[in-house]
Order: C-alpha cells, then structure tokens, then sequence
C-alpha cells in the first residue's frame, strides 16, 4: 500500500480450508500493533474472495473461525491495559468498526440462504460490536505515551531488518534522500507549472483523472503497458503469464488507496491475486469522490501501479514462489519487501518508462512521502518529537493536506519500523552500485534483479552476502 497504501501483511497457509485466525494470502502495507493486533484474526475475508473450494465447504469453515470469536475477543479484554496510546487505539476501533460492517455487509450477503451461516455471523458481528464498545470506552483514558525510546528502536531494527545504525546515521541517510528527491520534485513541477511550484503543478496533475466507472479499467490498461516495457527492456524476470486481478477495494479495508493481495507461495488452488484499487462508493457524493478521484489522478496510479504490480509487489510473489526453500518463501523482512516495490519506482524511470513530467512528479512526492514516514518514525520513537511536530513534516516535506498529514503521523505511533520503505530502498540502491563495481561492464540489471528477487524476503544485509 502505498502510503496511501496499507493493509497488513497476511500469513501464510496451505490448508484447503484455512483454520481460525489464518489466511492463505499476503497482502503488503500497513501492519497493526497493539489493540489493533486483535483484530488481525478477526478476518475472514479469505473464506469469500479465495475459492479454494465449494462454496458450501468455505462457508463451513467460516462457521468454525466466527465461533472463536467469543473467546478470542475475551482473551483481547482481559489482556489489554486499561490505559492504552490513543493513537493505536483509534486504529483499532476503525478496523474493528470496519470488520462489523463487513461481517454485517458482504459475508452476510455471500451466506444468504444458509441460516446456520447467518446466525453465526450475526453472533460474530455482535461479539465485535460489544469489542468495539469496549474499546470506545477506554478513549477517555487513552494516553500519548506510546514512543519505544531509542534503545528499543533500534533493538527492533536490529531484529527485524538485521540493520545496525545508530539515529544520526539514520538520519543523514534520510535528509541525503529528502533532497535528491525535493530536487527532482521542483524540476518537474517546473517544466508543468514554470513559477507555480510543486502545488501549482499538482493542481494540473490532479486535473487527468479517471473517473468511477473507468478506474478499475483504466488501471489494468497501466499493469499492460508496464509488464510490456518490462520485457521490452529485459529489466527482470516475469515468471508467469497469469495476471493479476484489479478489483474494487473490499469493504472491510475501504481505509486504504490501493494493495496488492497476492495469493500465498504455497498456495496451489486459490492461486490467483488482487490488485485493490478503493472506487468511491455512490453513498460519497459527487464533491468527495470528485476530491478521490483528483488524488488518485493517472500519473499517481502509475506510479501506485509500479509499486503494488510490475515489478513491485505482484512480481515480488511471483518470484517468491519459486523460492528454493521454506525459509525463502515464508519469511517477510518489511524493509525487503517494501523497500524493492519503493526502488523500483525510482528504478522504472531511469530505466526510460516515461518521460512524463507528471509522472515524475508523483514518484517524487511518493518517495518524500516515504521519507516523512522515516524521520517521523525516530523522530517520534527516539527524539521525544510531539505529534503535532511530526504531522508538520508530512505537510511542509511530504505536501500533504492537514487530514492526510495527520493520519500519516499517527501511523508512526503504532507502525514504528515505517521507515522501512526508504531504508530498504537505499540499502537495495546502495547494492546495486556495489554490485556494479565490482563487475563493471558484466553487470546486468536483470541478472541482479532475478538474483535479488531469488533470494525471497531475507532481510537485506543476508541478501547481500549472498550476492557479494
């Protein structure tokens, strides 16, 4: 997801029918933590969008996972602390708002006619209505003080991405990044708006979009045209001929812009993928979609495209599945799996895929997006930055609207390591450069994407012995 993006990445399963709290697929973006953890097993979303088999049998075993329900959602209660940080908290009420709905809404129509379905999906939906309550209880005593401390950052860090920098080191790496890419944000706004500025050029940018009828369309026509220069220039491997499906964003994560949910690696019946793109709903208004619609304008849905397709994420799965171990295939590193969809949009541009100014400027401000999320993210975590502090970088560096800018600053509280975009991204740009040197004129862009991509989602210092 792109920033805008962000669903949580699913696990892994090979069951015919996928027990309670399990999902056959993975979706890449945003990871919840805290309250918002609990309701990560609350999605049955893979028993109606994967047929894996009958209908009939998929409704049976969503039977078995709504009936964990009650003592899953008990456990929740007894284990969270009366006071939690207010902004994880928040995330938490709107997922779980959102699974009501969508237990109340599509599952509900999906087991129309099967009246023991119905009945269990009405309990499950009660029982996460009371959750909700619950949770909403607790705002009035929610607290700020969710920070990790750096210490704690930087341990995590360590753990999860095998990445051992101190915070100024981090630091330097984000700001050399913030201005290659303010530099090439007010180049294009330049030659599109000459004395306007990057939102004088935005305004213009915003003004070629599709609208609701034609996005979903509009959006596999842009998946075509980049596989093709992808094999037109040979830059990476393409392992299948199947493609993956652009489809309406499900209710139950209408909170997002776009996502890819690719099928599992081992999965070997509901083998096919989602590309989410969120249409605005009829219930909108025609002044909200028309704002949606300018925001998810054809230069940035060909960027969001490189990102969450070819050769971002959809790719990515399609590698991952010839994966020459279990380790290979099942383990996620977030700086290695974000960080290649986030190169790869700087990646297809040098390469030549457009020349477009407007295109160039919504890679850029899509990777000052990112950058934001980095110096928030130990700003907040490690620097005692107040909120207020960090919601002003994502509107004076990222040019975000106050609410977009606000929402991406809260993600930092509960989503710590969402530096992980851009750092993944250097270290693999960072990579490629060495690995250049070393073979100079043997080098071969595809050779080093296949081999990179070969390697799964080790984390990036692993993948760089291996490649070394």
């Amino acid at each position: 997801m792109t920033p805008a993006t962000t669903s949580s990445t699913g696990w892994l399963e090979t069951h015919r029918k996928p027990p309670p709290g399990r999902v056959s697929s993975r979706s890449t973006g945003r990871s919840i933590g805290s309250a918002a953890d609990y309701g990560t097993e609350l999605d049955v979303s893979a028993y109606l969008k994967r047929d894996y088999a009958p209908l009939a049998e998929r409704l049976a075993a969503l039977r078995r996972h709504l009936a964990g329900y009650p003592g899953y959602l008990e456990t929740a209660r007894d284990n969270l602390e009366p006071s939690l940080p207010r902004p994880n908290l928040e995330i938490a009420i709107e997922g779980a708002t959102g699974q009501v709905e969508y237990l109340e809404g599509e599952v509900r129509q999906t087991a129309a006619g099967d009246a023991e379905t119905v009945r269990a999906i009405d309990r499950a939906a009660t029982e996460t209505r009371a959750f909700v309550d619950l949770l909403k209880a607790r705002q009035a005593g929610a607290h700020d003080h969710f920070a990790l401390g750096e210490e704690r950052f930087l341990r995590l860090l360590a753990a999860r991405e095998l990445v051992d920098l101190d915070v100024p080191a981090l630091e330097r790496m984000v700001r050399a990044d913030i201005e290659r890419n303010r530099a090439a944000a007010l180049e294009a706004a330049d030659q599109l708006a000459p004395g306007g500025g990057v939102q004088g050029a935005l305004h213009q940018v915003q003004q070629h979009h599709p609208t609701a009828a034609s996005i979903i369309d509009d959006v596999a026509a842009i998946l075509e045209g980049l596989r093709g220069f992808i094999l037109e220039r040979d830059l990476v491997a393409i392992p299948s001929e199947v493609r993956c499906q652009v489809r309406p964003t499900p209710s139950y994560a209408a909170f997002i812009t776009a996502a890819m949910d690719s099928a599992g690696p081992l999965e070997t019946v509901a083998t096919e993928s989602y590309y989410y793109v969120t249409v605005p709903r009829p219930d909108w208004g025609e002044a909200k979609a028309e704002e949606w619609l300018r925001h998810l304008n054809y230069a940035a849905l060909q960027n969001i495209s490189v990102h969450e397709a070819y050769p971002g994420h959809y790719l990515q799965s399609l590698h991952e599945q010839r994966g020459v171990s279990l380790t290979r295939k099942l383990f996620t590193s977030y700086a290695n799996v974000e960080g290649f969809a986030h190169y790869c949009e700087a990646m297809m541009l040098e390469a030549g895929y457009t020349t477009d100014p407007r295109v160039k400027l919504a890679q850029a401000l899509d990777a000052l997006l990112r950058d934001c999320r980095f110096l928030a993210a130990i700003g907040l975590h490690c620097q005692g930055m107040p909120m207020a502090e960090a919601i002003e970088i994502f509107r004076t560096v990222g040019f975000l609207s106050e609410l977009p800018a606000t929402r991406e600053a809260m993600r930092g509280a509960w989503d710590p390591l969402y530096l992980n975009y851009t750092l993944g991204k250097l270290l693999i740009s960072e990579l490629r450069r060495e690995l250049l040197q070393q073979q100079a004129s043997a080098f071969s862009l595809r050779r080093f994407h296949d081999a990179f991509l070969g390697c799964g989602y080790l984390p990036i210092p692993l993948i760089r012995e291996l490649l070394s």
